[in-house]
């Protein structure tokens, strides 16, 4: 290769390497240009010489590179400071929200006030009487009521019983058939005589009244009449009503049905008379159908507990024997007298409640004297507006 040759060659690579440090000044371009004039004009081009411009070029770059690298550190540390201060801030807003949520607020609460002033709201269910079913029948001026039921209407007969303590209240003719021990429900699907109180259970008390039969209650009543005469005393009572002069027909049973562990239901037939819900269903439907004229309106059982075979009390609002608690019973009681059109006063959560078990109830699930007057006053209060401004 000729002198010129490196020469020429010398300047090319001189010439890149000062294209790619853009950030040479212009005076050491014109100082670079010179110093490749005189190596051209007067000696031959040194190996020294372009190896220390190859050298200072490089060293330019790396020195570029060396600054940008820092300024690339730089940003990721403050990125690195942000993101920690983020999250410390986010810590400790969680921790103080969580103090302050063990701290909690003072709402007031006193676990020794006397809270006998809130009451649980009833679930009443108010069901006037079409008038249309009035129709043609004339009104003689009296309203004539007859009792259903067992224990709260035949524990007391005189002027302290509750089918007396109605019919002062509420200015009426109460005929009280209420038989002692008896169900809702049947235990058998025949009648026995081994087991005479399923011919004085509702339904079939229900069936005698509209069939206007009565044989097959007065064998049940001669096998139990001995032991108590209250027996005989409801069923003549029965036998001697006018039904086409009746107004209104209550009902009302006691947690007997739950006592002896009935069954609540059956979902495939809501006439099962050997169920709480199937023979109220049946029994409200049999009186409809015969008698359409006539307002039913069902009370439903208090509160209760009782003694069981061991001596134990059993609590009514949480032992379940398999069919649920009491208040299930009454709820579905509920249900049922809804689903017929039927009035419902709820004398379980809104009359005699555990609250007032002590002061109205005698062992545990019979209603007293004082039992007796609240779930007659709440009657006359809620059937006939008894006290109400007009």
């Amino acid at each position: 290769m000729t002198d010129k040759d490196r020469m020429e060659q010398s300047g090319e690579i001189d010439e890149f390497w000062e294209l790619d440090d853009a950030s040479d000044t212009a005076a050491q371009k014109g100082s670079g240009k010179r110093q490749e004039g005189q190596d051209t004009v007067g000696r031959k081009a040194s190996p020294h010489s372009t190896a220390s411009r190859r050298s200072g070029s490089r060293r330019g770059v790396s020195g570029k590179n060396t600054g940008r690298r820092r300024k690339r550190k730089n940003t990721e540390t403050y990125v690195h400071y942000i993101i920690a201060a983020v999250l410390a801030a986010m810590l400790i807003f969680a921790v103080v929200k969580l103090v302050v949520w063990n701290i909690g607020k003072d709402s007031g609460y006193d676990p020794n006030a006397d809270s006998s002033e809130f009451e649980v709201e009833a679930l009443d269910y108010i069901q006037p009487l079409d008038p249309e079913l009035l129709k043609g029948r004339e009104d003689d001026g009296v309203n004539t009521i007859v009792c259903l039921g067992n224990h709260p209407f035949s524990d007391e007969r005189g002027k302290d019983g509750l089918a007396e303590l109605i019919a002062e209240k509420c200015d009426a003719t109460v005929y009280n058939g209420a038989f002692p021990d008896s169900y809702i429900s049947m235990k058998n699907t025949e009648y026995t005589d081994s087991y005479p109180q399923d011919a004085l259970s509702l339904y079939l008390v229900t069936a005698s009244i509209c069939g206007g039969n009565f044989d097959l209650m007065e064998h049940a009543v001669d096998l139990l009449s001995e032991s108590d005469k209250a027996y005989r005393e409801a069923l003549d009572t029965l036998k001697s009503v006018d039904f086409s002069k009746v107004d209104m027909i209550v009902i009302m049973y006691d947690l007997n049905d739950y006592m002896d562990k009935r069954p609540v239901m059956d979902e495939n037939n809501d006439i099962n008379l050997l169920t709480w819900n199937g023979a109220l269903n049946a029994s409200l439907q049999e009186i409809q159908k015969t008698y359409p004229y006539i307002r039913l309106v069902v009370l439903s059982p208090s509160y209760g507990q009782f003694e069981d075979g061991g001596g134990k009390m059993v609590n009514g609002d949480t032992e379940d024997f398999g069919n649920g608690v009491l208040p299930d019973y009454v709820l579905h009681e509920i249900d049922v007298a809804m689903a017929n059109g039927v009035s419902i006063l709820d004398n379980y959560y809104g009359t005699i409640n555990e609250d007032e078990a002590k002061n109205c109830l005698t062992d545990g699930y019979r209603l007293n004297k004082k039992g007796r007057e609240k779930v007659a006053g709440r009657f006359a209060k809620e059937i006939f507006h008894v006290g109400e401004e007009k």
